[in-house]
């Protein structure tokens, strides 16, 4: 927390020096302000380090609440989602060439946001295997030809960016602003200091600094409660919840960083709250409420105390967590187009810690214990294949060496289709067993890992081959309790285990008997 104070002046100023600049742009008389923006999001990065789960989602979120709230038109905010290089490299050149043909327009004014959300090493933004390098992401936006140039990078260690040659820090409170409206610049804003991690979090679903900024552009940053969100005051109130919210993490406080080289005057409006169809209000005294909408189960925004206290949202039903005094609240609501609605107290009825991943692959850091939304959405199907042991059929049978694929399909209530093979060898003779099942059970994914228990029920075949006799078979029915559980170890692998216990109808020694065959695997889960 050492550096807080003095960055966050500064970061306040020179937030507010953009505003400035951008505030000119916009207000040009004599021509037209064309927005832009390229919002990227990618959850798997270059090399080892485990695939984030949020990054794509906040570049959802960013992209829907310019297009809201932000004056972008639709067709002009590109939104990638774990897409490659190419399709990165295709989408600048067609902005470039967007802005070239506003910019023969006589007066017209261009804006240009870049933002992206994924994984760094501090030298190169990462789309899966495939790196952009900061260097040619700097060179892009100088040439794109737009008046003013804003790129967000959320990302570990993207403070570096700033030190890329060309990039220049200005001096604190010395922030030089010209009268001409028609000025230009370029600011960068970063979610954390060249050697620190960025942080995603599973209770808000998202990035602290992406969680926070979108939550400030929705409203939460209105500080002078004119209905309007202003580039200055979103930013500051990112860069306070960011280094508020990561201090009690075992990696480390976040500190967002920046550097600008701009001149002009005015203000730009980054959203406004007017635009928007429904308003989602939080009175009372609550340190910080979460704002999540029930179809998706997606956390929209956050209120903290010291904010505005309400938000803009779309018409729809809402699930809204508050926390007071170290206890949890809940209230649900529907908000039409149009239409205010206020929780106060009384609309709250009385409803465990979350952890936060770097981006960079660090080890998870326990967050400052909150009370919890939902459990996250198991959201892949799962293959295992796997090998273990079963009990026989025949009394002398003993253990069977076995191979199980498995099948499970994503959500919270997932099916399962599992085909097990068996084989092992008693006093005088070999017995040789195959089935299929299938099943029905609840999942929960926390962190790195998935567990699941449920039931399944199916048929199969068993074989016994005598050394001397001929062979005996019978068909099977069985049913029973499956479970299962994985940890994730890298990108779409994980190792698992799933144990069964069916009861299995056989025909054993000219009779129908019910035995008890328990089976367990280990093995290896691939997400498909």
């Amino acid at each position: 927390m050492k550096r807080t104070g003095g960055r966050a002046a500064r970061l306040a100023a020179a937030a507010m020096a953009l505003g400035c600049v951008l505030g000119g742009a916009a207000g040009t008389a004599a021509g037209e302000t064309k927005r832009v923006a390229v919002i990227v999001g990618g959850n798997v990065g270059n090399g080892d380090r485990p695939a984030l789960r949020f990054a794509e989602t906040d570049a959802g979120k960013l992209a829907a609440v310019l297009g809201e709230l932000g004056g972008f038109a639709p067709a002009d905010v590109f939104l990638l989602q774990g897409r490659t290089l190419d399709d990165l490299r295709a989408t600048l050149d067609t902005v470039a060439g967007r802005v070239a043909d506003w910019r023969r327009r006589p007066g017209a004014r261009v804006v240009l946001l870049f933002y992206f959300s994924g994984h760094s090493d501090g030298q190169a933004l990462e789309l899966g295997r495939e790196r952009y390098e900061f260097g040619e992401l700097r060179r892009w936006l100088a040439g794109a030809g737009a008046d003013v140039r804003l790129a967000i990078i959320d990302t570990c260690k993207s403070g570096a960016l700033l030190a890329i040659k060309g990039g220049t820090r200005a001096p604190p409170f010395e922030i030089r602003l010209a009268s001409d409206p028609d000025s230009a610049g370029e600011v960068l804003l970063t979610s954390s200091a060249a050697d620190e991690n960025a942080l995603e979090s599973r209770e808000i679903r998202g990035s602290f600094f992406s969680h926070h900024l979108v939550s400030g552009l929705r409203g939460a940053a209105d500080s002078s409660g004119d209905g309007q969100v202003t580039l200055s005051e979103a930013y500051r109130y990112a860069f306070a919840r960011t280094v508020s919210a990561t201090a009690a993490t075992l990696a480390g406080t976040q500190h967002p960083a920046f550097d600008f080289r701009l001149s002009g005057q005015g203000e730009l409006v980054l959203t406004q709250i007017a635009r928007p169809s429904a308003i989602i209000e939080v009175r009372g005294e609550f340190e910080r409420a979460l704002v999540t909408l029930a179809r998706k189960d997606q956390v929209i925004a956050e209120l903290t105390s010291g904010s505005a206290g309400r938000i803009a949202v779309g018409p729809g039903d809402y699930t809204v967590y508050g926390w007071r005094r170290g206890r949890a609240y809940v209230a649900r609501l529907e908000v039409g187009a149009g239409e205010s609605r206020v929780l106060d107290e009384r609309a709250f009825a009385a409803a465990s810690s979350f952890e936060a991943r770097a981006k960079g692959g660090e080890p998870e850091a326990v967050v400052a214990a909150a009370p919890a939304p939902p459990a996250p959405v198991p959201s892949e199907h799962q293959l295992l294949v796997g090998g273990g042991v079963t009990s026989g059929v025949a009394a002398g049978a003993g253990v069977l060496e076995t191979l199980r694929l498995s099948l499970r399909g994503p959500g919270r209530q997932p099916w399962s289709l599992a085909l097990d093979v068996a084989s092992g060898r008693g006093p005088g003779f070999r017995e040789t067993r195959a089935s299929i099942a299938g099943g029905l059970g609840l999942a929960r994914e926390s962190g790195s890992g998935r567990a699941y228990a449920g039931v399944d029920g199916g048929a199969g075949l068993v074989i016994q081959s005598p050394d001397e006799r001929p062979q005996l078979w019978s068909a099977t029915l069985a049913a029973g309790f499956v479970a299962g559980a994985s940890v994730r170890v890298s990108p779409g692998l994980s190792l698992g285990l799933e144990a069964k216990a069916p009861l299995t109808l056989v025909r054993r020694d000219s009779r129908l008997a019910a035995v008890f065959l328990p089976a367990a695997w280990a093995g290896v889960v691939v997400d498909l």
